[in-house]
This record gives structure tokens, sequence and C-alpha cells, in this order.
């Protein structure tokens, strides 16, 4: 399954990849140029999901290189920092550019990061739900890059949901067959 890190830069986006795959936190990482990906496996109730998990450049001159890791993507995570109204805003240009160029049948979830500094938070969790329920996302969720907090739960939520849909989405349809011409009619 692969999933998109998408949002403004220093949100924690690779934070919360390293955290997951790594279980550590790093302060002033460099700032990713293009893209970055790391492979992940999550054991869920129904089986091992395989994740491949891509970090993209929030900084606006990396911006246009983007689109080219929407594709075929199956989840797309909008993520912005709880005490940024700023890279909040910015999720809006985010879900208009994944809804533009993106497969339809990609789906989102939005995340708040940087949990941790809740003396500093600027952007309140109703508009962030809001936000999420507006723009279709299957959830909406507050983590801690430094602490840990809910990176593991984040990204077992997303793999089931991805499970859970291939296992019980309809068989595609098969292409009608043309019909034998057997004379006139």
């Amino acid at each position: 399954m692969k999933i998109v890190l998408v949002g403004d830069t220093q949100v924690g986006k690779t934070c919360l990849v390293k955290r997951l795959t790594s279980g550590t936190y790093t302060d002033n990482n460099p700032a990713t140029i293009g893209a970055a990906f790391q492979n992940c496996i999550i054991q869920t109730e129904h089986g091992n999901v395989s994740l491949q998990i891509w970090d993209t450049a929030g900084q606006e001159k990396f911006r246009a290189l983007a689109p080219m890791y929407y594709r075929s993507a199956s989840v797309a995570i909008l993520c912005f920092d709880l005490t940024n109204p700023t890279s909040f805003n910015g999720l809006e240009q985010w879900a208009m550019e994944l809804t533009e160029k993106a497969s339809y049948t990609l789906k989102l979830v939005v995340v708040g990061n940087k949990k941790d500094l809740i003396d500093e938070r600027k952007v309140a969790f109703e508009a962030a739900n809001d936000f999420a329920m507006k723009h279709g996302a299957i959830f909406y969720t507050e983590t801690s890059a430094k602490t840990g907090e809910s990176i593991s739960e984040l990204f077992y939520k997303i793999a089931s949901h991805g499970q859970i849909e291939s296992v019980y989405s309809p068989p595609p349809l098969e292409p009608a067959k043309p019909k034998e011409s057997g004379g006139c009619c």
C-alpha cells in the first residue's frame, strides 16, 4: 500500500516516518528535497500489510515535483503543525492539488502533529476535524513525533482500513463481450 505524506515544510512529516520506521526522533532534520520513502510492515488482525511511505518536500520550490509521487498512492496523509495555523490553512491548497492531480480512489487522512506542544497549540481539534469531514477524510487524528504518541495507531488504522477495503471491495466488472455477427440484424 503506497502512502504519501503532504503538507507544508516543518510540520513533522519526516519525523513521523522516522518515528514509525526506526523508533527515533531527531530535532532539526534537514528539509526533504523531492521525496524520500521507507518501507514498513504493519501487523493487523487480518495479517501483515506492507506500506511504502513517501515523505514529500513541503517547501514551495519543490512543490511542482509532488504530483508525480501521488501516482498509484492509496492514501494521502495531510499533515499540519498544531502550533502553526498557517500550516493548517495550507491544507486547503494541498487537498485541492490532490483532488486535481491524484487518483479519484485516493483516500485522505488528516494529521495534526506536535501534540506534545500543548501550551503552544493554535489549531482547535474541532476546526481540524471539520476540515477532515469536509474533505471526506477517512479520519482525523493528532500525533507527536517527538514522544511517539499515536504514531503506531495512525499507521495501523490506515493499514487496517486499506486491508478491509481490499477484502470487501466488489469484484471488477468484466468487459462486455462483443456480439458475434450472425447475419444482417
